[in-house]
């Protein structure tokens, strides 16, 4: 199993932003799809009945849970901006919920969306086929992207030894070489990003990447590593020269598939990667036949999220970088049960296996320390959202009933301080029981 290219320190928060109006890669309007959650009636064949409400009674643990969670989510702690919801995931029931029903900045909570779409859609084992094809004349060499996140150097470099061998089996000592990214089209900013965002929190993201790495056209700088490659291999005059398309009936001269889609989820979790989760939406776009557009992929989103039965406010990207996203916290928790849910574990189980762990692990690591959280610590599993004036947290825990709890918690409007993270990290320990 090819391993996932880890040589991108990922960066998973924003720095201090200016306030300000936002700068758009386009109006909602031209952004189109409607809101997410409409579209084509649920599958069936994709989702479950969901149990009767009416069959659960609030646990004393739940009582408990419920007043201290009252008493600790204030206004004088979060704001105005604060919504929060806790779920009862064997039975659906909402336990607890404070504005639970009023969509905020979701922050990357946002690839719990990405991630459930995604796996669902292609399932745990999909693999992308990154290929390298001949060009007009023997010596031309395309290498065409397929927009696959994990692409390593190691792949490159194997594809560039069999190239290496074709190419001197045919007599060609000079070749030169081309990229192929067009399945993703040029970069632009998502509706509600900022400038700064790239390359400051996102690398633009193309169809052809060598290990994730930070580069503004990452799609020549695979191809001239390529280049280098093949020179390694005995091709001693090798030349990148830029873009060509490669033609669908050309001769295949190399392929590699990278990583199962299960790797990319769970670092996309772990690390709030964004440039995974910016693929992955792209790739539901094209999986859909909505293409790969902002346009495009915000439809897919809306009609894959209706097949698994599940809605959510307005969404723009797979990031959750953009500031016009809107999630309420009952439609995060909501997410989460579906993504832990025993039904779903054969196409889900990355989702759920993913996430960060409160003190131990990816996102979470540093966190859950204090006083009020740290009993806690081993016993959340959450995914975290951080922009300036976000803080999210939505994720699962087993209450002192031994029940499994989904949670969902948001703040905006105040600075992302340590603070504010730790007071938000004691509102998922009071789930787990921590009074």
């Amino acid at each position: 199993m090819p391993a996932f290219p880890a040589t991108r320190t990922t960066r998973c928060a924003l720095g201090a932003l200016a306030a300000g109006a936002l700068l758009l890669g386009g109006s909602p309007a031209a952004s189109a799809g409607g809101a997410i959650g409409a579209g084509s009636a649920p599958s069936a064949t994709r989702s479950a009945a969901a149990p009767s409400l009416a069959t659960y009674a609030l646990t004393p643990a739940d009582h408990r849970m419920k007043s201290a969670l009252a008493s600790r989510a204030t206004t004088a702690r979060f704001g105005t901006g604060f919504s929060g919801a806790v779920v009862d995931a064997a039975s659906n029931a909402t336990v607890w919920r404070l504005n639970g029903a009023i969509g905020r900045m979701p922050a990357s909570t946002n690839k719990l969306v990405t991630a459930s779409n995604a796996l669902t859609l292609f399932g745990p084992d999909k693999r992308w086929t990154t290929r390298v094809r001949m060009g007009k004349v023997v010596s031309h060499v395309i290498v065409q992207g397929s927009g696959d996140p994990s692409l390593s150097s190691a792949n490159l470099d194997a594809m560039a030894a069999k190239a290496a061998t074709w190419l001197k089996a045919k007599g060609v000592t000079a070749a030169r070489v081309y990229v192929d990214d067009d399945v993703f089209p040029t970069p632009t900013l998502a509706y509600g990003w900022r400038t700064s965002y790239v390359p400051d929190s996102i690398t633009a993201v193309r169809g052809l990447v060598r290990d994730q790495i930070d580069n503004a056209d990452t799609s020549a700088e695979a191809g001239r590593y390529f280049r280098d490659r093949l020179k390694a291999h005995g091709v001693p005059t090798a030349s990148y020269i830029g873009r060509a398309n490669a033609a669908s009936t050309s001769t295949v001269i190399a392929s590699t598939a990278g990583a199962p889609l299960s790797s990319m989820v769970t670092r996309m979790l772990l690390n709030s990667d964004n440039e995974i989760a910016e693929a992955l939406h792209k790739q539901v776009g094209i999986s859909l036949h909505y293409g790969a557009t902002w346009t495009g992929a915000r439809t897919a989103q809306a009609k894959e999220l209706a097949a698994q039965s599940l809605t959510s406010g307005t969404l723009y990207d797979g990031s959750g970088l953009s500031r016009a996203d809107r999630l309420t916290t009952l439609q995060l928790a909501t997410i989460v049960d579906h993504g832990i849910d025993a039904r779903t574990q054969t196409t889900l189980w990355p989702l759920k296996a993913g996430l960060p762990t409160a003190a131990r692990s990816g996102t979470l690591a540093d966190r859950f320390t204090t006083a009020a959280s740290k009993c806690a610590a081993g016993r959340v599993f959450a995914k975290t959202g951080t922009l300036s004036d976000v803080v999210s947290l939505a994720g699962w825990t087993t209450g002192a009933d031994g029940r499994i709890k989904t949670f969902a918690f948001v703040v905006n409007g105040k600075t992302s301080t340590t603070t504010l993270k730790q007071d938000v990290d004691m509102l998922a320990a009071t789930v787990t029981g921590c009074y």
